[in-house]
């Protein structure tokens, strides 16, 4: 039996489709969720097909000193584990990312002597690692320990071994144990993606539609793309038109205002929940445009590439290094005016980018992925 530690599990619905896709595979699990509010019981709840197998929403974490003392909150989450659990039942522990679940993985397999795996996730290296200065030493002994280590992407592991606190011989170790394994997509883009090449036109004539979907957070950086795409068309070299799907974030207040202001050439659609709504927004669009900062994986840009759309990411951030240069272009620095260069290059190669849909798919099923695991699990 499989225990996964996730904090977050509520959170996100990765989560959910890895779990629910292991499960197609009979495999038992119990899924640990500490939570904080009974907002987020049942949260991406999953009716499981095996037997055994179920999500434990448990509201003991509070708002304010779980996040000032953590190594009292992974104690306390340790403690509730063993108190409420068979933990001698478990033949390793998934902890889905590396402080708050891995702490806590660690503790139980000291304890028990239980196999873990450990998920790097931007928030580990961008916040936790950064701010916890005072428990590096015990985040290098979670990482030590652990039988694998799981990233996203090339990105990610460049990232992670490059973090200065590991000796020559304690990063050789880590590298060892690293599995580059990507996130899925949602069965419904696998199935219904989109190999109609984009057409010969006159770009310079017609107007060229550029696609964002995302939250209207800092770090995602819309509000230097949408000052890109205003110079561009002040420059009337291009006529081109921006659809933002979207909400929330901490710079939606400057967004919303841009938005406002330059609705002559951008739609803005909202949160947009049905797959088939967006799926049109996909079709009806030429580029797809993050270039966003701190980027753990970014599921839509698969999204945009299964849709045929070349895209425009973060050179170092997210899906960076899993696949070849001609899916679209990577942004060396994240100002207006890179991202005005590389729109410039992005439309004058429209048809020159070439996207493998086999190994897309191969790659984001998430049947597939729940395979790599299950291996991986099995060779532990």
């Amino acid at each position: 039996m499989i225990l996964h530690i996730t904090n977050d599990y509520s959170g996100s619905t990765v989560y959910k489709e890895l779990i629910s896709a292991i499960d197609l595979k009979t495999i038992p699990q119990i899924v640990f969720h500490p939570i904080k509010s009974r907002y987020q019981f049942n949260k991406n709840n999953i009716e499981f097909k095996t037997k055994y197998s179920k999500i434990i929403y448990a509201n003991i974490l509070n708002k304010h000193y779980d996040r000032i003392f953590y190594k009292r909150k992974v104690k306390k989450i340790s403690n509730y584990i063993e108190n409420t659990l068979s933990v001698k039942s478990f033949k390793i522990i998934h902890a889905h990312t590396w402080y708050s679940d891995g702490g806590t993985a660690y503790l139980i397999s000291k304890k028990y002597g239980i196999p873990y795996i450990t998920t790097i996730r931007n928030s580990d290296i961008h916040y936790f690692y950064k701010y916890q200065i005072f428990n590096r030493v015990f985040a290098k002994e979670i990482l030590l320990h652990s039988s694998k280590i799981i990233v996203l992407s090339p990105s990610y592991k460049n990232k992670l071994l490059n973090l200065y606190f590991f000796t020559n011989k304690e990063k050789e170790i880590i590298e060892s144990k690293i599995e580059i394994i990507p996130n899925g997509v949602n069965n419904f883009w696998i199935k219904n993606f989109n190999k109609s090449p984009k057409l010969e036109r006159n770009v310079f004539k017609e107007t060229v539609n550029i696609l964002y979907v995302g939250k209207f957070s800092k770090g995602k950086n819309l509000e230097q793309l949408i000052n890109a795409i205003t110079k561009i068309n002040k420059k009337k070299k291009f006529n081109l038109f921006l659809h933002i799907v979207g909400h929330g974030g901490n710079n939606k207040d400057n967004i919303m205002s841009l938005i406002k202001k330059n609705n002559n050439y951008i739609k803005y659609y909202g949160k947009v929940e049905d797959r088939n709504i967006l799926l049109d927004i996909y079709r009806s669009c030429d580029i797809f445009a993050m270039p966003s900062k701190r980027e753990t994986f970014g599921l839509v840009y698969i999204e945009a590439l299964l849709q045929g759309l070349p895209i425009l990411f973060t050179k170092g951030e997210g899906i960076d290094g899993l696949y070849n240069k001609d899916i679209g272009e990577s942004l060396d620095n994240i100002n207006t005016r890179e991202i005005e260069m590389k729109i410039y290059k992005l439309i004058n190669s429209l048809t020159n980018y070439k996207i493998d849909y086999d190994l897309l798919i191969k790659n984001h099923n998430w049947y597939n992925i729940a395979g790599r695991y299950l291996d991986i699990y099995n060779q532990i």
